[in-house]
């Protein structure tokens, strides 16, 4: 560890919170992209929902009554 430290010309303490820093990050996209799959799809039975109540109101008030 100590030379790969040398070798970037950091000390050991500035690697090791580097490291930690871009572990967080990557789990922090990680759940991003999670996040915005689900919000995506949210979105897509959301959509689908308004439509078919849209629909249904439709066809209620072409029936006789």
């Amino acid at each position: 560890m100590e030379g790969l430290a040398e070798l970037l010309g950091v000390t050991v303490a500035q690697l090791t919170q580097l490291a930690t820093l871009a572990v967080v990050l990557f789990v922090g996209l990680i759940l991003l992209r999670v996040f915005m799959k689900l919000t995506a799809t949210l979105f897509r039975v959301g959509c689908f929902g308004i439509i078919l109540i849209v629909a249904a109101v439709y066809v209620l008030r072409l029936l006789p009554g």
